[in-house]
């Protein structure tokens, strides 16, 4: 099978050469850089610098998709007027003004394709299905409504405003749901394989299950149902330490995206074995970045066998790749998934 075949089987629940193994955003970017030359800073103003970042990606490490989306989870957010600065070496930007609550009402809908830094990642997605998408899955990135709205404001303001002004927070996320939408028909029409959402903002480490319902979960049910009616597959991400991963399968999502430190292996493949591609994510905080390849090794083999032979899954880090994560534990990684994730 190819790479795509791989990814949209597991997606869709159907047989497969082997277990994926799923990219996230610019992961292990230090290696990228280096080899390119290019720069984050550059990627983030022209898509042709982008799309390259992104495919030296697949050429490097060698996973099974590509992402059109990273720049620290704030293009859509700079899109609904957050201001942001680059770091003095070349990173990834960070929020230098966040929207105040009193200017909610100025806050309007966004076509991606208009502004100038959300169709940056956009046109690259096009860029990237052009020159690699018969062969690699090339997933779109957007964060949930509500990651959006707390990366808009800020996310202790968001917080508060739940509970001192409920109606604007609520007239902040359908707006930015509006955009969301949007942006899937958007990388819809250019022919992605998925679109991967960014929803860690879903912890109980802030939020309870009726806050989810009121100021998360109806947003992002209307995105993920706007998708679904397009006949685009949604890959939803939860790296939360507490991650209310089972309000979020009610959403419907294709693949719901969690780090295996954070969940049960067995609850989670009891609750979407034959209903929900699961995307497993191998703990990247330490393991990955710290440990040696045997134990990388290891810990894909104790995944993969507490699986069992069942279709729907996918491989992958738990979030994106650290910056400096060892290139040997990468190649650990890729090359475990590939022995020991082989199907008959």
């Amino acid at each position: 099978m190819t790479p795509r075949e791989r990814f949209r089987a597991a997606l869709e629940l159907e047989p497969v050469d082997r277990v994926p193994l799923f990219y996230q955003h610019l992961g292990a970017a230090k290696w990228l850089l280096q080899s390119t030359g290019l720069r984050i800073h550059d990627g983030l103003q022209d898509p042709e610098v982008f799309a390259k970042l992104s495919l030296a990606a697949h050429e490097m490490y060698g996973f099974d998709n590509v992402m059109a989306g990273w720049g620290d989870l704030l293009m859509a957010a700079k899109a609904h007027g957050t201001q942001w600065k680059f770091p003095e070496r070349d990173f990834y930007p960070r929020p230098e003004k966040y929207v105040d609550m009193s200017d909610i009402d100025k806050v309007q809908p966004v076509d991606p394709l208009e502004d100038p830094t959300w169709s940056v990642s956009v046109r690259a997605a096009r860029i990237m299905k052009e020159k690699v998408g018969d062969e690699v899955a090339v997933l779109g990135c957007i964060e949930s409504p509500n990651m959006i709205a707390s990366e808009v404001v800020g996310m202790e303001t968001l917080l508060m405003g739940c509970l001192t002004d409920p109606d604007a927070v609520s007239k902040l996320l359908d707006t930015v749901t509006q955009s969301s939408i949007r942006y899937g028909e958007v990388v819809n029409d250019i022919g992605v394989d998925g679109v991967f959402i960014e929803s860690s903002t879903a912890g109980g480490e802030m939020i309870d299950p009726s806050m989810f319902q009121q100021f998360d979960g109806q947003y992002l049910v209307r995105f993920i149902d706007s998708c679904r009616a397009n006949g685009l597959n949604t890959l939803l991400h939860n790296c939360s330490e507490k991650p209310l991963w089972r309000e979020h399968l009610e959403t419907r999502p294709t693949a719901i995206h969690l780090q295996l430190s954070s969940v049960s292996l067995p609850d989670a493949a009891a609750a979407v074995k034959g209903k929900t591609c699961f995307i497993a994510g191998i703990e990247h905080r330490d393991l990955l970045l710290n440990r040696t390849p045997d134990d990388v090794r290891a810990a894909v083999k104790s995944t993969l066998d507490a699986w069992g032979q069942d279709p729907g899954l996918i491989l992958g880090p738990g979030c994106e790749l650290p910056y400096k994560v060892p290139v040997e534990n990468i190649k650990a990684f890729k090359e475990s998934v590939e022995r020991y994730g082989k199907r008959q």
